[in-house]
């Protein structure tokens, strides 16, 4: 008699799936093929019980972020970064307010999500509870310091222009294939053409960074 146990009766129901996924061509999922590889091996100097144990707590976990495309976007951004707010959620994945609060309402009820600190308010805002800065549980003081200064500065009415300046100039270049490379010069007659209410080279500064921390060269 066979020694293998079932983890699951309904994963062999379809004899006829295929394992690839329709549409997708020429990815390369080996490298995270490798990452579950790593997981499972953890358990070569268990016993049987303990690594379907295992297994099947990793199985249920991967269900529970990778269900929901914003619950794994909103995890993986946690992965990479280690500590957010919902306000950079929101500017950085382009995500609704109230998918955000779902997303960190899931990953926190699973234990993923811990608080790291509340979020001071800044002058003028409005009323109601004060921001949290949510974190994995191995984020570092410096990953917690990073998400809280973002929050500061996704809040300014300055970068907020700046960044949608950025996102024209950057779409531009895409569409008509144009080296990843830009004159600082270009950024401010673009800035001074939109005639914002802002002193034009501060917003060109922030312009100018933040295309840089895209991969855009800028030539000054």
């Amino acid at each position: 008699m066979s020694n293998t146990v079932a983890l699951d009766k309904t994963i062999n129901k379809n004899k006829n799936r295929s394992v690839a996924k329709p549409g997708v061509k020429n990815a390369n999922f080996g490298k995270y093929v490798d990452v579950f590889r790593q997981l499972l091996l953890l358990n070569e100097k268990n016993d049987l019980a303990t690594t379907l144990k295992n297994i099947q707590e990793l199985m249920s976990f991967s269900e529970k972020i990778f269900s929901s495309g914003a619950v794994s976007e909103t995890f993986l951004y946690f992965c990479l970064h280690g500590a957010s707010t919902a306000w950079v959620l929101q500017c950085e994945l382009n995500m609704p307010e109230a998918t955000v609060y779902r997303a960190l309402k899931r990953l926190r009820a699973i234990g993923v999500l811990v608080p790291a600190l509340k979020v001071s308010k800044v002058k003028r805002s409005k009323g109601g509870p004060r921001p949290t800065v949510w974190a994995v549980d191995t984020a570092s003081p410096d990953e917690v310091s990073s998400a809280l200064r973002l929050h500061y500065k996704l809040l300014s009415p300055k970068f907020r222009v700046a960044e949608e300046v950025a996102q024209t100039i950057l779409e531009e270049y895409q569409e008509a294939g144009k080296p990843l490379e830009i004159n600082y010069r270009d950024i401010m007659g673009q800035v001074k053409s939109l005639k914002i209410p802002f002193k034009s080279p501060d917003i060109a500064e922030l312009a100018a960074q933040y295309l840089h921390e895209r991969g855009i060269k800028v030539w000054r």
